[in-house]
């Protein structure tokens, strides 16, 4: 028996050895942390705006007008957005800066841009890009009659980043 009564000693020992080594004592836990701080970066939407929304401006026949953007890299959910009306017919696109080239070359060849708003008297711009550079060209392809453009919608790209 006397053994038996030792050995629940020794346990007793060995299990408030263990106890206090971790912390643990009349039950209640004691965590320890450390002192680390911890930095996130919270996204932010981004708007610019390209074309006020009432902004008016006219284009001689033959000829464009550009307004030029870029989007930082590392951006994301890029969109732009925005609409206009024209007395006459003109053709907008969005066009990256080796489209914007080959326009300048041959006016014509706007057509051909992913993002191209037709030969008419106003559209709504909407469409989804990806960081970069890029030209916003409001072109009149006709011979006669200066056109006028009137943005009805604030044309604005909008990002996160």
């Amino acid at each position: 028996m006397g053994g038996r009564i030792a050995t629940i000693i020794v346990a007793i020992l060995i299990i408030a050895g263990i106890s206090y080594f971790l912390g643990i004592s009349h039950g209640t836990q004691q965590y320890q942390t450390s002192s680390s701080t911890i930095y996130t970066t919270i996204p932010q939407v981004y708007t610019l705006t390209l074309l006020s929304k009432g902004q008016v401006f006219s284009i001689n026949p033959g000829y464009y007008e550009v307004v030029n953007f870029s989007i930082p890299q590392g951006a994301y959910s890029i969109n732009i957005t925005g609409s206009y009306t024209s007395q006459g017919k003109v053709e907008v696109a969005i066009l990256t800066p080796a489209r914007y080239g080959a326009f300048t070359q041959n006016p014509s060849s706007i057509t051909s841009s992913q993002y191209y708003y037709g030969d008419t008297q106003g559209a709504t711009i909407n469409a989804l890009l990806t960081a970069g550079q890029y030209s916003l060209v409001f072109y009149d392809p006709g011979i006669f009659t200066q056109d006028t453009i009137t943005v009805i919608n604030p044309i604005v790209v909008e990002y996160t980043k």
